[in-house]
């Protein structure tokens, strides 16, 4: 089992984008990608569905494999809720997330085709701003009715908006009061980033979120060139700082979310790689099952 050195109540797992261009979204995929993370001591996936296309008998087959291996599993569609197809993904992606086992989170994206025409739009305008905020707490109450938790991650938007002339994800959660945040490590710092970011303040208002923010995508990027890597590196916010804010503020999930590589076997390399490099900071590290007639132990 993967276990975080200073934080024992903080999971580690992946997403399933990181097999998007080695595997197609299959039962069959997603089932030896569930036995994997089990065998390779992941607590969790986030199973990425950009529109809600798994059936109901597709996720309760997968219910009942990932329940078997004991994994968690985090629901993800890849649809904001400013366009206009949101609605009818979110529907089906609630009727999905409800047959999961696992914490009961339900996440998408905050942004993108409000974005997609405008290459000098760096985030919202007011009207954009409360449409958005009323849309993303209307779906918090709905899946807050389940026990399902909703939340969003960080995209290109501008994190910090700007008073005089448009809005920031920062505006976002000053608007909402219950809808939850998945940060995204590197995403305030990409080359998609319609703002780039600084760091420290990034980590300022992340110690500020308490439990509004609920899970986090580990990734890493080129300082410079600011493109996503298949590997975890290091980021502009060091990962260990990272890790250090979501146990003081209980933030339980952490997901490697890394570039997809084109053959299976490579995105299992990655994954040992990044592992392997959580490990030799210190942050991460293995324990193994010790069975005795009366007892189990954990030994490092």
């Amino acid at each position: 089992m993967l276990v975080f050195k200073d934080f024992p109540n903080l999971k580690i797992g992946f997403s399933t984008q990181n097999f998007q261009k080695a595997v197609s979204l299959s039962v069959e995929s997603l089932t030896q990608i569930i036995e994997y993370a089990a065998k390779e001591g992941f607590q969790f996936i986030e199973l990425r569905d950009d529109v809600a296309g798994l059936s109901v008998s597709e996720c309760k087959e997968l219910a009942y494999i990932a329940k078997k291996n004991e994994i968690e599993i985090i629901y993800e569609i890849q649809k904001n809720p400013l366009d206009t197809g949101f609605f009818k993904v979110f529907e089906k992606s609630f009727e999905n997330v409800m047959l999961l086992p696992g914490p009961g989170i339900l996440r998408t994206v905050i942004s993108k085709s409000e974005f997609d025409a405008d290459t000098t739009k760096k985030g919202w305008n007011i009207e954009e701003l409360l449409q958005l905020s009323v849309i993303a707490d209307s779906c918090a109450v709905i899946a807050e009715g389940k026990n399902i938790k909703f939340i969003v991650e960080n995209f290109n938007e501008s994190f910090f908006g700007d008073s005089l002339s448009y809005f920031g994800l920062t505006d976002f959660f000053a608007h909402t009061s219950i809808t939850g945040l998945q940060f995204d490590i590197s995403n305030p710092f990409s080359k998609n980033a319609r703002e780039r970011s600084d760091p420290d303040k990034v980590v300022q208002y992340l110690s500020t979120m308490g439990d509004r923010w609920i899970t986090s995508h580990l990734k890493a990027i080129y300082a410079m060139g600011g493109s996503m890597q298949p590997i975890l590196t290091e980021n502009p916010i060091p990962i260990e700082k990272v890790v250090s804010l979501m146990g003081q503020q209980n933030v339980c999930y952490a997901a490697l979310e890394l570039a997809s590589a084109n053959y299976l076997q490579q995105c299992f390399i990655n994954h040992t790689s990044s592992i392997n490099y959580l490990i030799e900071k210190n942050i991460l590290y293995k324990v193994r099952y010790i069975f005795t007639i009366s007892h189990l132990s954990l030994l490092p």
